[in-house]
C-alpha cells in the first residue's frame, strides 16, 4: 500500500477574555497574580488553535502472485491473471485545541519576574473524512474482477489509519502552541509581565507513540 499525502493549512483566529494587551515596558507583576492568571486562562475553555485540511491519496496495485516452496528453495512469480490498480482521494479535516478547564496553578512556574506556563496536552480532532468518489482512478484488467465496497470501505478506512499515525509530523502541534501563545500572551501581560519573560509551552515533545494522548477519540469513534 503506498499513501500519497499533501497537507493544505487554516490557523483558525482564537479569542478568549482580555485579548487586549496594554502596551507598557514598566509594569511589574503582583505577588498575587497567579489566581487571577488562573481564573483568566479557564475562561478560555476549550481553545481551537489550528485546522489543517488534508488531502490523501489511497494506492493499491493488487498483483496475483503464486509463493511457496519447492526443493528446498522459496519461489515468488507473478501470475498472468491480469492486474487490478486503484488510487483514492481521501479528504479529511484535522483541528487541533487545548482544554483549559482543568488548568491549574500546577500549570504555571515562576521565578522572580519571569513565567511559564505549561498548556494542557493538546488535543487533535478528525471532524470529517470522505471519499472523492468522482476522482477515483481504477484500472481492472478484463480477466479480474472489479473491487468490492467492502475492498473501497477498506480502502479508505487505511487512509484515515494512516491520516492520524501522522499527526505528530503534520506540525499542527506545533501551530497548536503557537496560536494558543498569541491567545495567552496579552493575557499575562496584562497582570505586568514582560512579553520576553513569557514562556508558552508543552510539558513534552510528542512524537508516534502519543498518538492516544493526542487523539480525541470522540470524534474518531462517530465516523
Amino acid at each position: 500500500m503506498r499513501h500519497i499525502l499533501y497537507i493544505f493549512i487554516l490557523l483558525l483566529a482564537c479569542s478568549c477574555t482580555n485579548s487586549q494587551a496594554p502596551e507598557t515596558d514598566k509594569a511589574e507583576p503582583a505577588t498575587d497574580t497567579i489566581p487571577v492568571l488562573v481564573m483568566q486562562i479557564q475562561k478560555c475553555s476549550k481553545l481551537y488553535t489550528a485546522e489543517y485540511n488534508i488531502h490523501k491519496i489511497v494506492t493499491h496495485d493488487d498483483v496475483v502472485r503464486l509463493q511457496g516452496k519447492f526443493l528446498s528453495k522459496n519461489f515468488d512469480i507473478k501470475m498472468p491473471v491480469g492486474d487490478r490498480k486503484i488510487a483514492i482521494p481521501i479528504d479529511a479535516t484535522l483541528k487541533a485545541y487545548v482544554d483549559f478547564k482543568d488548568f491549574s496553578e500546577q500549570n504555571i512556574v515562576r521565578s522572580g519576574n519571569k513565567i511559564t506556563v505549561i498548556l494542557p496536552d493538546p488535543k487533535v480532532a478528525m471532524t470529517s473524512s470522505k471519499v472523492d468518489h468522482n476522482n477515483i482512478k481504477e484500472f481492472v484488467s478484463l480477466t479480474r474482477s472489479d473491487f468490492t465496497d467492502e475492498e473501497m470501505s477498506n480502502f479508505e478506512q487505511q487512509g484515515r489509519k494512516a491520516i492520524i499515525r501522522s499527526i505528530p509530523y503534520l506540525g499542527i502541534i506545533e501551530t497548536a502552541r503557537d496560536n494558543a501563545a498569541h491567545t495567552l500572551i496579552p493575557i499575562i501581560m496584562q497582570l505586568g509581565y514582560q512579553e520576553r519573560d513569557i514562556t508558552i509551552t508543552f510539558r513534552k515533545e510528542y512524537g508516534e507513540n502519543d498518538i492516544d494522548i493526542l487523539l480525541d477519540k470522540t470524534t474518531i469513534e462517530k465516523r
